[in-house]
């Protein structure tokens, strides 16, 4: 039961890590194969090394959703980083939004374009969300709020996984090693040591594609690690929501699948000091708040999947995206903050113009 819901990908990538490297990326989620897919195209030559499967992570732990912005309202956002700095993130993932399906088409990954909404669970909330609208419209982006919810027209879903292994099949042969677990780096003027167990690898460049993983390896990355859980159930035949929904503040999540399963997330708030963990296992403490979120949905079908995912939040709620401090020739491209769907392709095309 604590398996996730979205299958691993049909392909494998064996193979050793290699004694050499130009651009070395760790991490084989949506981060590490968009890096290897811009990579590519400024004939980078690159190999991306994860310790378990693609998309083994939170990119294929996560509930699919393509959103645009940060996990907090327009509204909340234009407060913490001004109107401009706003702005330009829900520009930015809107782009990411646009090209990364591009880069992508012809694979099949599930993707649907409803958009999404964000229904309020506070009147505090919903004065957020109905000066949200205001804001966005304003400042040229598509919201609606009906009475009830706001609307993002633009957004869209997926199955995560099938997407990441749409990018993985793009990569050149042997430029994707699974299973080899990086245990160490050690950075200098011409390069990168990097170990994994008794071997190594002279890389030029190391970027981190780690995302909530980052810590393990680099203690001095600034990303706190932080477990969502979900669940899915027995396709319904009824129509629960016609799309998929935020609430609460980001903290309560779901949505049906075209297929009928519906999947339910969040509600990590209820216990946040267990949450900040790399443990994967889901806890029956939050698992029975989803399941009752389910029931008040008015799913009567039982639940075939319970899971959890590591996110990585950093403090500013913005991805780091650069060179690490005081580790040359180290990138990272991380820290997405539970919207690594949403960030993480153009946050790669901007590593990859730094290297």
């Amino acid at each position: 039961m604590s398996t996730p819901f979205w299958a691993p990908p049909p392909e494998k990538y064996p193979g050793p890590l290699p004694e050499k490297a130009d651009v070395l990326v760790i991490g084989g989620g949506i981060a590490g194969t968009s890096l290897l897919w811009h990579l590519a195209r400024r004939r980078i030559d690159a190999v991306l090394v994860e310790r378990h499967h693609i998309a083994w992570g939170a990119s294929g732990r996560n509930a699919g959703f393509l959103l645009a912005g940060v996990a907090s309202s327009y509204a909340e956002a234009v407060r913490t980083y001004g109107r401009q700095k706003a702005r330009d993130v829900w520009e930015l993932t809107n782009e990411n939004h646009d090209r990364m399906i591009e880069a992508v088409r012809g694979h099949s990954f599930g993707y649907r374009r409803l958009g999404s909404a964000i229904l309020p669970d506070s009147d505090e909330e919903r004065t957020l969300l109905i000066e949200s609208e205001q804001l966005l419209q304003d400042d040229g982006f598509s919201a609606l709020w009906d009475g009830t919810r706001l609307v993002n027209p633009r957004d869209g879903e997926v199955d995560p996984v099938a997407l990441v292994a749409a990018f993985a099949r793009q990569a050149k042969p042997g430029g994707i090693r699974e299973s080899m677990e990086v245990t160490g780096l050690v950075p200098n003027l011409h390069g990168v040591t990097v170990t994994a167990g008794e071997v190594a690898c002279e890389a030029g460049v190391v970027i981190l594609a780690t995302n909530g993983y980052t810590s393990q390896l680099v203690p001095r990355v600034k990303i706190e690690p932080t477990r969502a859980q979900m669940l899915a159930t027995v396709p319904e035949t009824k129509a629960i929501t016609d799309l998929p929904v935020y609430s609460h503040f980001g903290y309560h999540y779901w949505r049906q699948l075209s297929t009928g399963e519906v999947l339910v997330g969040g509600w990590r708030d209820t216990s946040l000091d267990t949450e900040q963990t790399t443990d994967e296992e889901p806890t029956a403490q939050i698992q029975e708040h989803l399941e009752q979120a389910a029931r008040d949905l008015g799913v009567n079908n039982e639940v075939t999947h319970r899971w959890a995912g590591t996110m990585g939040f950093t403090e500013s709620g913005l991805p780091l995206a650069g060179p690490v401090d005081g580790m040359p020739n180290v990138y990272i491209c991380a820290g997405f903050t539970g919207h690594g769907m949403g960030f993480a392709f153009m946050t790669a095309k901007q590593v990859a113009e730094q290297i």
